[in-house]
């Protein structure tokens, strides 16, 4: 029998994993079901519902913010053409006023530190004490796979940057000895190998798909605290946006790849030029962990 689906029913692709979470945007109509994914964003995609190749998820799995907030955008009516996406994309200009608007003292109003940045660096400095180079690569030397893991896991439960499904993945992907060894030298190598980081990034990628948590989120978070110098966090749908308005192609794929992230690195050095031209210190990124909350804010924040 086919399954049976509802308005608001969490599922995600039985083989496109790279696609996310899902939720269907209302009652199945003609045998169709609507699903919009985390991932993908607008446009949704349609399924025939005897042959959708969907799996219901329930409980911690099926839970995201994010995908709450991207389906209530995606279901608000807009003017101009119906579901653009284009109707919902600002100016650079009008994106700092927006920022601005929310945290009037910029990067170092109190609000924004308290509510942006302050719990990223204790992350950060979370994971450069238990997982910096000397004390990882100890760890991989003695062959401490499971410590590794379990101090990887409290990284990413230090922060809601990662979705719980995603850090679900996670988790269930490194539960056996040979994961967690796979995923502990593979960690060391990424964050602090001396081969180009194109190859390194690529074998984290690998890694992540062997051990079915490969998605963006994921493949970024821990270059991102390790050396919030140089990484960003890559969240899809805000990450699309911002390259939308500055109109930078960052050639996204679902799929976790280097020259997308490559090209999300550019993007993001380029916010941070931009932002810094504008000759107001309160608006100079420290690193990308600003550079970053500036995306999500932009991205994510509802106007009031």
């Amino acid at each position: 029998m086919s399954e049976t689906y509802r308005q608001g029913d969490r599922v995600k692709h039985q083989t496109k994993t790279d696609w996310g979470l899902g939720e269907v945007l209302k009652d199945p109509v003609d045998d169709k079901v609507e699903v919009i994914f985390e991932d993908l964003g607008p446009p949704s995609r349609k399924f025939k519902v005897s042959l959708a190749p969907l799996v219901k998820v329930h409980g911690e799995e099926g839970r995201s913010e994010y995908l709450t907030a991207l389906v209530k955008r995606h279901l608000r009516p807009v003017s101009g053409r119906s579901g653009s996406r284009a109707s919902t994309v600002i100016s650079f200009d009008r994106a700092v006023k927006k920022f601005v608007r929310f945290f009037p003292g910029g990067f170092c109003d109190p609000r924004f530190k308290a509510e942006e940045r302050n719990y990223k660096v204790e992350a950060h400095e979370q994971l450069v004490n238990a997982l910096g180079r000397e004390q990882l690569g100890a760890f991989v030397q003695s062959g401490s796979y499971a410590e590794i893991s379990k101090l990887a896991q409290a990284a990413v439960n230090a922060t809601n940057l990662i979705s719980p499904y995603e850090k679900l993945w996670l988790k269930n992907g490194i539960q056996t000895p040979l994961r967690q060894q796979l995923f502990s030298v593979t960690l060391n190598a990424f964050l602090y190998g001396d081969t180009p980081m194109s190859t390194r990034f690529e074998s984290f990628a690998k890694m992540l798909y062997d051990i079915g948590a490969a998605k963006w989120p994921v493949a970024t978070y821990f270059s991102f605290l390790a050396c919030p110098g140089e990484h960003i966090f890559l969240k899809p749908e805000v990450t699309k946006l911002a390259a939308e308005i500055l109109g930078y192609d960052i050639r996204y794929e679902p799929r976790v790849n280097w020259a997308t992230y490559e090209r999300v690195l550019g993007l993001a050095a380029e916010i941070k030029a931009r932002l810094s031209a504008l000759g107001q210190e309160e608006l100079v990124p420290n690193d990308m962990i600003d550079v970053q909350s500036f995306i999500w804010v932009v991205g994510n924040y509802e106007d009031e």
